[in-house]
């Protein structure tokens, strides 16, 4: 039996753990900054001011715009909002007796698979005299998620210019550094957390006692950077007790990148210890870090609630355990897909691997065909398809999303608190709702889409087609939530016309058709959907010994071996899916 006193400690650190996480994993808000960019050869933007005081470079902006582009496209999303300002460097020469030409700043971002979109700034009067002018305009751009792959640059356009005379745009040195400030948030975040041992398994505990070279708490982050690795500056890491106080030898400490600057991957990775003495107080602790970028700006500040015990011997876990790492950005950043976290169980060993991990499970992506979801209450339908679809949206590809079992506003903040923030895509035009449930729910729908009755099948079939978008449907998906409601209203073997007629539309177009189904749909009709689909998954919530538990499988998959037998799954906020895998992901 424990003592009195380490049960006391136990109920402590249950409290101010309780106490210091929040409902929900989500990141810390990002902060707006006003990021600068200088104009650079080869008409490139560069983050780094000129060197050197010689003679500027010049571009003749007469006939053609001068046109600069930030090299690579985004490695992750950010947002822009608010006035960008121009300062630039110009020279007029010729006829100066002639009307002033005018300048104008173009802000131009192309999203992934989708045309460029331009903003510009009110055109500005080049005054008359000799010699280099230094111009500031301005322009607002109106509140955009840039997803990542977006590719941005600007303009700078002369008009008007009398005839006999040019207008050159001056860059690139110390006496003409011409650059343009962009209002931009969340260009740098914090993906994940974990906190491990010395060995590097993720732990949750740690004994205040501990020898010395085992008293060590490692942090790893992963952070994602919209510009590359050469954007982050440095990451910050400082330890706090439950009353805020920076831990002895854990304030602001600088964390190392491990490996140096890898090129073409992103989130990256640092690294930073902590040895806490035998004197540290005995409680919860929590991670603090702070995003630093390469003009000094505090890019991101995140404030738990990734957090740890020091606990004294004899320390007895509480029953729930926290799991030792943090998804704190959601699901994303194509260097994470195979990150695999190890942890224990009573019995056996396995592995948290990520959503990716079920394109394990089908040997790839579902890249066409008709997909079914079945499974009973809870089991977690809804949730896979949604992230399902988030995975398309990432790749660039058109979704619908048909709600029948929820207003789609529900859906949206449903899968915000899951990691899946769907507005920029919306705003894009990528993501398109079709209201199912609205009408049925006495309601009046609000989105552009919907339909006065699930059963009215032809109208709902035609609000499918006009939803996709015209111009690049092509290997558009569409994702139906549920086929439940219709149960009641209509025929079983209209649902099965309907589902086999819209499946094949979206397969013509390259595409694929999702469709969730509950027990509750008969079971002739469930039988002719497998038929007729080109996956089936089939998901179980269970209990077991007491704990409530999920777990699905890959019942058919046309044309493609895949994995077969269950695999054991959880939903946790701010995460959404995470598979437990019996071998870790290399």
């Amino acid at each position: 039996m424990i003592s009195t006193r380490v049960a006391l400690i136990i109920l402590l650190l249950v409290a101010l753990t309780l106490a210091s996480v929040p409902k929900g994993l989500g990141a810390s808000p990002s902060t707006q900054v006003n990021r600068v960019f200088y104009l650079s050869s080869s008409g490139t933007l560069s983050s780094a001011p000129p060197s050197g005081s010689g003679p500027p470079s010049t571009s003749n902006i007469t006939s053609s715009p001068g046109s600069f582009a930030i090299q690579t496209p985004l490695l992750s999303s950010a947002t822009i909002l608010g006035q960008s300002t121009f300062s630039m460097w110009t020279d007029w020469t010729g006829n100066k007796s002639a009307p002033s030409p005018v300048l104008t700043g173009v802000f131009s971002y192309r999203l992934p698979g989708q045309i460029w979109t331009n903003v510009s700034s009110t055109p500005q009067a080049i005054s008359t005299g000799l010699g280099p002018q230094h111009l500031n305009f301005t322009l607002t751009t109106p509140d955009t998620v840039l997803l990542e792959g977006t590719s941005l640059a600007i303009q700078v356009v002369a008009t008007s210019v009398p005839r006999h005379s040019n207008v050159t745009l001056d860059w690139g040195s110390g006496s003409a550094p011409s650059f343009v400030v962009l209002p931009l948030s969340g260009y740098a975040s914090l993906f994940q957390i974990n906190i491990l041992n010395r060995d590097e398994i993720p732990t949750t505990y740690f004994s205040v006692n501990a020898t010395p070279g085992n008293n060590v708490v490692l942090v790893k982050v992963l952070v994602n950077s919209a510009f590359g690795c050469s954007d982050i500056s440095k990451v910050n890491m400082t330890i706090v007790d439950p009353f805020s106080r920076p831990a002895v030898g854990a304030s602001n400490r600088g964390m190392q990148q491990s490996p140096p600057c890898p090129t073409g991957q992103n989130p990256f990775e640092f690294i930073a210890a902590w040895t806490y003495p035998s004197t540290a107080l005995q409680a919860t602790y929590q991670v603090w870090v702070d995003i630093i970028d390469i003009q000094g700006n505090v890019a991101y500040s995140y404030r738990g609630p990734a957090s740890f015990g020091l606990v004294p011997p004899g320390f007895i876990p509480p029953p729930y355990n926290l799991i030792p790492y943090f998804a704190v950005g959601g699901v994303g950043g194509a260097g994470v897909l195979g990150a695999v976290f190890y942890y224990r169980r009573r019995r056996s060993k396995s592995y948290l691997a990520p959503f990716a991990h079920f394109n394990t499970l089908t040997a790839g992506e579902l890249d066409g065909g008709t997909v079914a979801i079945e499974g009973n209450t809870g089991s977690g339908k809804t949730i896979l398809s949604e992230q399902l679809m988030f995975e398309d949206l990432k790749r660039g590809k058109p979704c619908v999303f048909v709600s029948t079992s929820d207003f789609p506003s529900n859906v949206r903040s449903g899968m915000k608190s899951m990691g899946l923030d769907v507005r920029g895509y919306e705003q894009s035009g990528l993501l398109t709702f079709v209201d199912g449930y609205s009408a049925e729910a006495g309601q009046e729908s609000t989105e552009k889409f919907s339909v006065p009755s699930v059963g009215d099948l032809t109208t709902l079939g035609m609000k499918i087609s006009s939803s996709l978008p015209p111009q690049r449907s092509k290997g558009a998906s569409l994702y139906f939530d549920s086929l439940v409601p219709l149960a009641s209203k209509t025929k079983p073997e209209s649902i099965v016309s309907f589902v086999q007629s819209v499946g094949a539309k979206m397969k013509g177009i390259g595409g694929k058709a999702v469709f969730t189904l509950g027990p509750s749909v008969d079971a002739i009709v469930q039988k002719q959907l497998e038929d007729m689909s080109d996956c089936v998954v089939q998901m179980e919530a269970f209990e077991e010994r007491g704990v409530r538990r999920r777990r699905l499988k890959i019942a058919k998959l046309r044309a493609r071996r895949h994995q077969e037998g269950w695999s054991v799954f959880a939903i946790e906020d701010g995460k959404g899916i995470i598979f437990y895998s019996k071998k870790p992901k290399t």
